[in-house]
């Protein structure tokens, strides 16, 4: 019965060669042909990269690849703000300069990206708080205790230097709107110590 079977579909395949006689069948088969060619060749280069992807695990580690903090254990860093300054356009808003206080904290993970806790007071008066719990450390501007964090996709910077003693910290925003125009400040910066050390 298997012999009868595969006798069949060769007499089916060479009834269908005979039957693809005009040259609109014979573009349609050759499209088969190239689009039958293209998908070995994506499937090919995906299993290529795949595989490239699974090296560079191996190789790197993935601590390494995906940690976004230096390696070693969690750090909490946590203090006051002692003041902040509002610019319009670069410079310090004549218009604006408000009293800022409140507090911050800030956790470095190397298994999670950065944590920070804002609790902030303008002139007395409870103006924010929030929690960020994305912070992307920016390599290149962070090293040798100096840490600089990026936020709302780049909008918004943490900074905390540990090569001093309190530990300084800093959360600047841009705002992105016009200045005077719109409001009496595009951008501020708040800043603090550390009234604790690491743990």
């Amino acid at each position: 019965m298997l012999t009868i079977l595969i006798i069949k579909n060769r007499n089916i395949q060479l009834s269908q060669r005979q039957d693809f006689s005009s040259s609109a069948d014979l573009d349609d088969i050759t499209k088969m042909k190239v689009n039958r060619q293209r998908k070995k060749r994506t499937m090919k280069t995906f299993l290529k990269l795949t595989a490239l992807a699974v090296i560079t695990v191996a190789l790197l580690g993935p601590e390494r690849l995906f940690a976004s903090q230096p390696a070693g254990p969690a750090q909490t860093y946590h203090g006051t703000l002692t003041g902040g300054t509002f610019f319009c356009n670069g410079e310090p808003s004549p218009d604006f300069r408000p009293t800022v206080t409140g507090t911050w904290n800030l956790i470095i993970d190397p298994q999670t990206l950065a944590q920070l806790t804002l609790n902030v007071f303008v002139d007395g008066r409870h103006d924010v708080a929030f929690g960020y719990n994305a912070l992307i450390l920016d390599p290149l501007q962070s090293g040798g205790g100096v840490y600089v964090f990026s936020a709302f996709g780049g909008f918004a910077t943490a900074t905390l230097d540990t090569t001093v003693t309190p530990a300084r910290f800093s959360w600047h925003v841009d705002f992105g709107v016009s200045c005077p125009a719109q409001n009496p400040f595009n951008s501020l910066t708040f800043f603090g110590v550390a009234d604790r050390g690491r743990r």
